[in-house]
């Protein structure tokens, strides 16, 4: 890294549901529904920690603050509107929205009206492709389609250019990036959880989920890049050996139904 470099915490939230009890919309995740007063503390617990929040423009600076902070919401859920908005407004803090383009008005997702809303209130907006495929497992036209229409379809809804694109499922390669980049994006958020690097032109971002506990949370704000390194790893692991637990538990009724 160059003396100016730092790293900081980019992260991402999916749906926001008022109470933990509430049914999900169809297309929600279970795993990445948070409730709202879990999100509230949490915004709480970002302006306790004095961490500067940054917007999509301040991207673009020579340097940020070492104390930088992005917000950003992925898929465009109704929730977007209704409660990230106004909880944001009321602390006084920004984030990006990442839509997918096919998914504005469907039900429990924002309507295009609403994404003007958002803009005028100085929130970012950026693309997160135009039907929410995994990139990796399209062909090249549809790939830039993906990438390229999504971008024009949202630009022509705001008025302005969009430069920011987070990957649908968190899925990349370098035929991907290619893509992304040959279609005018200048930013690439992932899934790859850790913290990013300023400069750097794809991002790691640390997911929160409906299972983050408050101690997890404010480690992602104040543990440092070497505590996100260790916990991508474990995390990791521990998906591996779920994953194993799975196979191995459906092993015996594939065996029964062959006899």
């Amino acid at each position: 890294m160059t003396s100016d470099t730092i790293q900081f915490p980019i992260l991402v939230y999916h749906g926001i549901r008022r109470t933990p009890g509430d049914p999900l919309p169809a297309g929600w995740g279970k795993g990445h529904a948070i409730d709202a007063a879990s999100f509230a503390a949490q915004l709480d617990a970002i302006v306790a920690s004095r961490r500067q929040i940054v917007s999509l423009a301040d991207l673009d600076q020579r340097s940020l603050a070492a104390q930088s902070l992005l917000i950003t919401l992925d898929d465009g859920h109704c929730s977007d509107y209704l409660i990230a908005a106004p909880e944001l407004s009321r602390r006084h803090l920004t984030a990006a929205f990442s839509i997918t383009w096919s998914f504005l008005g469907r039900p429990g997702y924002l309507d295009r009206q609403q994404v003007r809303e958002m803009r005028g209130q100085s929130f970012g907006i950026g693309s997160h492709g135009l039907t929410h495929k995994r990139l990796t497992e399209v062909g090249p036209a549809e790939l830039w389609r993906e990438a390229l229409d999504s971008k024009r379809r949202i630009e022509d809804l705001i008025g302005e250019e969009i430069s920011t694109f987070a990957l649908p499922s968190g899925s990349y390669n370098d035929s991907v990036l290619q893509a992304l980049w040959a279609a005018g994006y200048r930013r690439i958020m992932t899934s790859d959880f850790g913290y990013a690097r300023s400069g750097d032109s794809v991002m790691h971002r640390m997911g929160v989920m409906a299972e983050t506990t408050p101690r997890e949370f404010r480690n992602y704000l104040t543990a440092g890049s070497s505590w996100a390194a260790r916990h991508r790893l474990l995390e990791g692991i521990r998906r591996r050996f779920r994953q194993k637990l799975t196979r191995a538990g459906a092993e015996p009724s594939a065996r029964q139904a062959v006899a």
